[in-house]
């Protein structure tokens, strides 16, 4: 029997447009030889708003006054930085040292499974299985190293470079930096392996595929934003759970929207406390999910661009737990 499959993927926080923009310029160095690095990625993360660094390690990037996205910037072969764009002045110098060689490698010998059936699980946990496989792909799987440990029945990925994904359902491009991902299996007597709970975290940077969004892009985008968990949340955040099609069921009874939840606003941000075990969510009639949270104390903060905290303890299941990379919308999206 499956039971709910929930997926944590880290993001940092949201950008939301307003009506004018600020310029940061800043140059990219080696920090041992303090060359300029050539084609050093800079973006904020889970966004379409990125740029590189030219051959003298300079970078150029607009961005909105409440941008809240960490600014990542990512070469090959050195440690990721994310930092806060409100603390950086024009012309910052920021040094990257390169990565340990060891660090993102793990070898077991007892590992009992071949790469096709790790890869297998991989993808099906990582991409999602409700868009069809070739409407979403990795271009370089061989980058991914794949570690099963049978004694905690815990699948390990790991990816020194970013996992370029082609997105044709959605239609970006999107270059993951993938920091972790751990799936939590569980073994039939056939050998079957079910997924109790998958743990993503990384940073992305999403490009448009076409030079104007297709119709058919933009009515899948209008789908996946709307069965989405930012979209509950923000929904959640501002009452408006009615207005915006969704109803709470407990117990197997329709409720009124706000019974389970004491809500609480402390400035920008909302606390939510969730007042039962767990509470059924139907969003548009015929989309049903559920939510529990996995700790004694069910409280979590949403924050004014709908981002929740802390991740790792709130759980969704059904459509909202189904989610996953190939189903993830830039944070910069909007209707």
């Amino acid at each position: 029997m499956k039971n709910y499959l929930p997926l944590f993927i880290f993001f940092s926080l949201l950008v939301v447009p307003i009506s004018y923009a600020q310029t940061l310029k800043g140059y990219v160095f080696d920090k041992k030889t303090q060359e300029p690095l050539l084609g050093v990625s800079v973006y904020f993360d889970g966004t379409t708003i990125g740029t590189t660094t030219d051959m003298s390690g300079k970078f150029t990037i607009k961005y909105k006054p409440s941008t809240e996205s960490a600014l990542v910037i990512s070469y090959v072969g050195y440690e990721k930085q994310l930092l806060d764009v409100r603390k950086l002045e024009n012309g910052v110098k920021i040094n990257m040292e390169l990565r340990p060689q060891a660090l993102g490698t793990v070898y077991l010998e007892n590992d009992p499974w071949s790469r096709k059936k790790k890869m297998e699980i991989f993808k099906r946990e990582f991409l999602g299985k409700s868009v069809e496989r070739f409407e979403c792909k990795i271009l370089n799987l061989d980058d991914i190293k794949l570690v099963y440990n049978p004694m905690t029945q815990k699948l390990n990925a790991y990816s020194d470079k970013p996992l370029i994904i082609k997105n044709r359902y959605l239609g970006y491009m999107v270059s993951y930096t993938m920091e972790e991902f751990e799936a939590d299996l569980r073994l039939t007597n056939s050998g079957e392996a079910l997924t109790r709970s998958v743990y993503v975290e990384g940073s992305s940077f999403y490009t448009e595929r076409n030079e104007r969004v297709r119709r058919k892009h933009r009515i899948a985008r209008e789908r996946e934003y709307g069965e989405s968990v930012l979209h509950f949340m923000r929904s959640l955040a501002t009452k408006k759970l009615k207005e915006n099609g969704y109803q709470i069921f407990h117990n197997g009874f329709i409720v009124p929207p706000y019974k389970y939840f004491k809500i609480t606003q402390m400035g920008e941000d909302t606390n939510i406390e969730l007042t039962t075990e767990k509470v059924i969510i139907v969003y548009d009639r015929f989309h049903k999910s559920f939510m529990t949270i996995l700790q004694a104390k069910k409280e979590f903060v949403i924050n004014k661009y709908g981002n929740y905290s802390p991740p790792k303890k709130i759980l969704f299941g059904g459509v909202l737990g189904d989610k996953r990379m190939a189903n993830t919308l830039p944070l910069n999206y909007n209707l």
